[in-house]
């Protein structure tokens, strides 16, 4: 049996949410876009700050930057919802 690979449409308040969680913290907004940085880690996220639900490829691009897996999100999504 296949694994269930397809990521439900994440909004903008639930990723923001999920960054925040795992320690990221809002910098600021340029142009329409915000800003998500680790303090002392690497990359930061980028985002729309008005594109909701946020877009699959932006959600697998940030989540590959940060180093986190789909099913971490899904699973936080879950008990968000709870």
């Amino acid at each position: 049996m296949m694994k269930d690979t397809h990521l439900p449409a994440v909004s903008l308040d639930a990723f923001r949410s999920f960054l925040t969680a795992k320690g990221f913290v809002f910098r600021f907004i340029a142009g329409g876009y915000e800003k998500w940085h680790q303090p002392g880690e690497g990359r930061p996220v980028v985002i729309r700050m008005y594109q909701d639900p946020v877009p699959l490829f932006a959600v697998r691009t940030a989540l590959r930057a940060i180093g986190e897996e789909e099913e971490t999100l899904r699973k936080f999504m879950e008990q968000e919802l709870r």
